[in-house]
């Protein structure tokens, strides 16, 4: 007998005497064009057919399942999609939050760091959402971007701007603005409709895909972005050894070419934005020092709000960059 599965940038023709076991795979990201996105789809494609079509991933794109950004993790625990890429997951993983505090990391490299240490963390803490924790990929800082002209992190005072974590948001409200949080497939409606008047993304990532709704990119940012490659336990233990060690060398792989890609194309990107009429700004000397030592305080009364688990982790990190 022969069966086709269709997915979102692919089709896999199965044969064999026995029916697939159906993965449902979700995105955050709207576009296929993402580069996660992209990983994401090419991922499910090999593991499909490195099973021999055993195993059939199906990648939904953001918006089309109806699941919000903030509850995919959820949505895994609880079995409703199987395998996900996740960039929202801090409302379920609050440790999720030591790598997108504000200021805290100057450089990838020193976010690197953090990551490496934050990790196991990470792990323990979706394992407890029945959730697997397969990879990582990173984003580019996490610039301003915005429907005005913005030449300075003061500028956003009295502006709404759309954000990705309150870790985020606490960023914004320091400088006089107002955070609004929705998810990526709602923010070219918000700009376009006022609800939101800038946004924290990279050029690679929302900078190219919100470029006809926005004016000014300002070349500073509070935060790096990663995302995470998760997949529901029950689904994974059901696999066999072969399957697990495969699908976990896939999403590594995978999740370290998005990153490669990311970061390899964000100032090619960015030259082109600007070639098209988007106004680039340079954020200014000692400006990424002077909101650095803003958010300082914040690192601490964050920490005290949340569990010993995460406090320590964080404390970890700070060690590590001497913070």
């Amino acid at each position: 007998m022969k069966t086709l599965l269709t997915t979102i940038g692919f089709s896999v023709a199965l044969t064999g005497a026995a029916m697939a076991d159906n993965w449902t795979g979700y995105t955050y990201l709207a576009s296929d064009t993402s580069i996660g996105a992209k990983n994401l789809i090419e991922l499910a494609k090999e593991f499909t057919e490195e099973t021999g079509g055993k195993i059939a991933v199906d990648v939904n794109l953001a918006g089309s399942l109806g699941i919000k950004a903030s509850d995919i993790t959820q949505a895994v625990g609880q079995g409703i999609v199987q395998i996900a890429a996740d960039g929202f997951f801090l409302g379920a993983i609050e440790e999720g939050g030591i790598l997108r505090l504000p200021m805290l990391f100057s450089s990838i490299e020193e976010f690197n760091k953090g990551l490496e240490s934050v990790t196991p963390v990470l792990e323990k803490a979706f394992a407890e959402k029945n959730v697997v924790l397969l990879a990582q990929y990173v984003y580019p800082l996490q610039v301003s971007w915005a429907t005005f002209d913005m030449t300075s992190l003061d500028d956003m005072a009295g502006h709404k701007m759309r954000v990705s974590s309150p870790e985020q948001g606490a960023f914004v409200s320091a400088y006089g603005g107002s955070p609004v949080t929705i998810g990526g497939a709602e923010v070219p409606t918000a700009l376009q409709t006022g609800v939101v008047d800038g946004v924290f993304t990279a050029s690679v990532g929302g900078g190219i895909l919100w470029k006809d709704q926005l004016k000014t990119t300002y070349r500073m940012g509070p935060n790096f972005f990663n995302s995470a490659i998760i997949v529901n336990k029950d689904a994974f233990d059901a696999l066999s050894p072969e399957q697990q060690s495969l699908l976990k060398d896939l999403a590594e792989e995978y999740a370290a070419k998005a990153t490669q890609e990311q970061m390899e194309s964000e100032a090619k990107v960015t030259a082109e934005l600007e070639a098209g009429g988007m106004k680039v700004v340079v954020a200014k000397d000692g400006e990424a020092a002077d909101a650095a030592g803003k958010m300082a305080g914040y690192w601490d009364s964050w920490a005290a709000e949340h569990s010993e688990r995460t406090r320590s982790a964080l404390d970890d990190v700070r060690k590590i960059l001497g913070r």
